[in-house]
């Protein structure tokens, strides 16, 4: 309170004072939710941006494997064909095993989505005792909740290549293989379509037998 007599500019009253404390109050919470506003951002971006950074190496595992796929020649008592398989929600193939692999023999590789929405690329080596199981499984993302898969090319002698779901017992490999995956709803990772194109499409480890019609040696 003022002397009596005084000056007003010689101090505040209680009144003066409290409204004072009360706009510094309002605007430390305004500066408090601000930061935290923008803490959260920066949070989402750092969040979306490695969700991003996992989505390209995914994308680049596939396109080096599926790059890498070879036109194995083989015969069951149909038309040669490469030993490749592939459906709209499955794809086998073989290649020669990835750099982190090691060196070694051809391994069939299997590319799919399992019921617990993991995307897989199992693979095993061509030269193994037993066909009945993977050897390998390689976990690449997770939280997947469907794939689908697409082949370009032509599938009869003549016909134009387009773009089919399904590429078995064909006489040779699709020029083109399309992934597109989804995501659950309110998933916030995105993939852009991965299309890849096969960089051999003849066999030329396969030496014909004229006697059997088949790759000598296999």
């Amino acid at each position: 309170m003022r002397a009596p007599g005084g000056n007003s500019a010689d101090g505040f009253t209680l009144i003066e004072l409290l409204v004072a404390l009360a706009v510094l109050s309002m605007l430390s919470m305004m500066l408090t939710a601000g930061l935290g506003e923008r803490g959260l951002a920066w949070t989402r971006m750092d969040r979306e941006t490695s969700a991003g950074e996992a989505t390209e190496a995914v994308q680049a595992r596939l396109h080096e494997r599926i790059e890498h796929i070879w036109p194995n020649t083989i015969y069951d008592f149909m038309r040669p064909r490469p030993d490749f398989d592939g459906s709209s929600t499955w794809l086998e193939f073989m290649a020669p095993p990835s750099a982190a692999q090691g060196r070694g023999p051809m391994r069939r590789y299997r590319l799919t989505v399992d019921a617990q929405g993991d995307l897989t690329l199992e693979s095993i080596s061509e030269l193994a005792l037993t066909s009945s199981g993977w050897t390998e499984r390689q976990v690449l993302m997770q939280g997947v909740q469907a794939i689908d898969l697409a082949y370009f090319g032509p599938t009869t002698p003549g016909a134009a290549p387009d773009w089919h779901d399904e590429w078995t017992a064909q006489s040779a490999l699709p020029s083109l293989v399309r992934i597109r995956l989804g995501f659950p709803p309110g998933d916030r990772r995105r993939w852009p379509d991965t299309v890849v194109k096969p960089a051999a499409d003849i066999d030329t480890e396969c030496v014909i037998l004229a006697a059997t019609g088949g790759c000598l040696g296999r």
